[in-house]
């Protein structure tokens, strides 16, 4: 008998057993009675699913609709998130171009850049820096640069400013800053939890940074902000290491040097201060 042979009887010989599948008793039979009770039943479920899907459909639509990512302009984000919210109509009943911009309190952003950007609404702010209503938060600034920047005018107040560099050509200024040794630096260079935001190349009626309590920016770039109309620039509360605003920056209203257009006033504290404002006839627009 040759292996092979001897393989085939131990084959033959072994009894091979294989799991049965357990018992699965019936499901009971559901009858309707009728085919009209049946016809009844697909349509009620037909129907509920019709309605669920149209429910869905408009509840993503309306999502997509109200969203805007950022910085799309007549939208309000509330900063570290860049998903905003639709901002209502003027009161003449058109469509708000306004970069509304909430910094949430204990916010922090390694850095804030403007670009290029083409600001004017008439008799409305070009930009602005302010509290909501009800908080006392102040935006706490590493590095202010600001370059190339025109509008009709500028006001600044309530600010503490490590040093002010002032370079910009204005169409009348007045300068009443005050000199307090006691204003500190300010160095935000981390950048742990920190975001990153920039406005690049965008048309807007106006740019509002609105503080909900302390926020924090390393580095703040303001780079070709133009505001052909509107009534100018509004800061406030700022905490600062450093402002500059370069000689490439000019503010006039075309009202003669005579008539301030760039005021500075005495609640704006530096520690140092270096004044360069040219006077010189401006008209933006």
């Amino acid at each position: 008998m040759n292996i092979f042979q001897k393989m085939a009887l131990m084959v033959k010989e072994r009894t091979l057993r294989f799991p049965t599948m357990p018992h699965v008793p019936k499901l009971p039979r559901i009858s309707f009675g009728n085919k009209a009770a049946s016809k009844a039943v697909v349509f009620s479920i037909v129907l509920a699913t019709a309605v669920v899907a149209t429910g869905i459909f408009f509840a993503v639509k309306d999502v997509a609709v109200a969203s805007w990512d950022w910085p799309e302009a007549g939208a309000e984000y509330n900063l570290p998130y860049k998903m905003g919210e639709k901002l209502p109509p003027y009161e003449d009943g058109t469509e708000s171009q306004t970069l509304k911009i909430n910094l949430a309190a204990g916010v922090r952003l390694s850095a804030l850049t403007l670009n290029n950007l083409d600001i004017g609404r008439a008799s409305t702010p070009c930009v602005t820096i302010e509290r909501a209503t009800g908080t006392s938060g102040w935006l706490f600034v590493d590095t202010w640069a600001i370059t190339g920047a025109t509008a009709k005018a500028a006001d600044f107040a309530n600010m503490e400013i490590n040093n002010l560099i002032l370079q910009a050509y204005t169409d009348g200024h007045t300068m009443e800053a005050t000199i307090d040794s006691t204003i500190s630096d300010i160095d935000a260079q981390s950048t742990r939890s920190s975001g990153v935001y920039n406005v690049q190349d965008s048309v807007v009626d106006q740019i509002v940074l609105v503080l909900l309590g302390d926020a924090t920016i390393s580095q703040m770039t303001f780079t070709d902000v133009d505001c052909s109309d509107g009534t100018g620039w509004n800061i406030d509360y700022v905490k600062a290491g450093a402002v500059t605003i370069d000689a490439t920056s000019k503010w006039g209203s075309g009202s003669g040097i005579n008539s301030a257009d760039f005021v500075v006033n005495s609640t704006v504290k530096a520690h140092s201060i270096t004044d360069q404002l040219v006077d010189s006839p401006i008209t933006v627009r």
